[in-house]
Order: structure tokens, then C-alpha cells, then sequence
């Protein structure tokens, strides 16, 4: 997000030009989570989780070849508890940390972003340390070559 309120600068990644967009009225509260997806052809998505609530909405933007657009509410998922931030992603899985109200509610959950679907990752009694493994640099550790000075 940029220092203007309410603002957000987004690349377009096929033509490399920056534009700037309005945040969508969930996403304009003082501290809230915000994570940015790629929901496929020309549309960004935006999960949007403020502080202290238990609804995490979904929005998508559609690109309309330069042409203003609106944010569109897709869905809302509603979660068990109201302590709950996002902590990291992956191409495909927003994670997400509950804090809990006991040692056993307490972890790390996968947000699918295409399915909707909340699965428990670990378990953890403190802060979450997550680091995501995305399989990189894929070149590297895929195919391991042996190379010789001699020609």
C-alpha cells in the first residue's frame, strides 16, 4: 500500500505500466491484512482481513484494458475466531496464524485461494515463524547436471 490512504499502485505485468487503484471500502480501515493473488486472467484478487474480526472477504478487480474498475465482493468466509493475521503465501495457499484462546486452537492455517478451503498446518504454542518453501530456484534442484573442463 502507498502513503495515500486508500490508494494502491498496481503494475500491470503485461504492458510493465503502473496505475493506481482505489482500495475497496473493507480494505480502507485502520490496521487491517491485506494480501494480493493473482485470481487469473487480468483479475487481481485481495483477501482482506481486518483487526479483530472473523470475516475475511475476498474482492476481485478486473483489468479492463485501462478502463476504471470496481472492487466486486466474491466471498466471504467466515472464521472461527476474531485473532486471526496472515503471516505468509505461496502461489496458491494464504497463511494464516491463530492465536487462540487455549494452547490446542492455537497454529497455522492453509487458506487455499482458488477452493476456499482452511486446513491446519501445525500447531504452535507461540508466534509463528513461517517460512514457505515455493520451490526455488526450480532449475537448480531439478535436474542435476555434472560438467567437465575437457571438451
Amino acid at each position: 500500500m502507498t502513503g495515500c490512504r486508500g490508494k494502491l499502485l498496481v503494475l500491470d505485468t503485461r504492458t510493465m505500466e503502473f496505475s493506481v487503484a482505489d482500495l475497496p471500502p473493507e480494505a480502507r480501515r485502520q490496521y487491517v491484512d491485506i494480501a494480493i493473488v493473482e485470481a487469473g486472467e487480468g483479475i487481481i484478487g485481495m483477501f482482506v482481513l481486518p483487526n479483530h474480526t472473523s470475516d475475511l472477504s475476498y474482492l476481485i478487480r478486473r483489468n479492463n484494458g485501462g478502463s476504471s474498475s470496481q472492487w466486486r465482493l466474491e466471498k466471504t468466509i467466515r472464521l472461527d475466531s476474531r485473532w486471526c493475521r496472515f503471516t505468509n503465501s505461496t502461489g496458491r495457499h494464504l497463511l494464516l496464524f491463530h492465536s487462540g484462546s487455549s494452547l490446542l486452537d492455537k497454529g497455522t492455517f492453509a487458506l487455499d485461494i482458488k477452493t476456499f478451503q482452511l486446513e491446519k498446518v501445525f500447531a504452535t504454542p507461540g508466534t509463528p515463524m513461517t517460512y514457505v518453501y515455493s520451490n526455488f530456484p526450480p532449475s537448480l534442484l531439478s535436474s542435476p547436471t555434472i560438467s567437465s573442463a575437457a571438451s
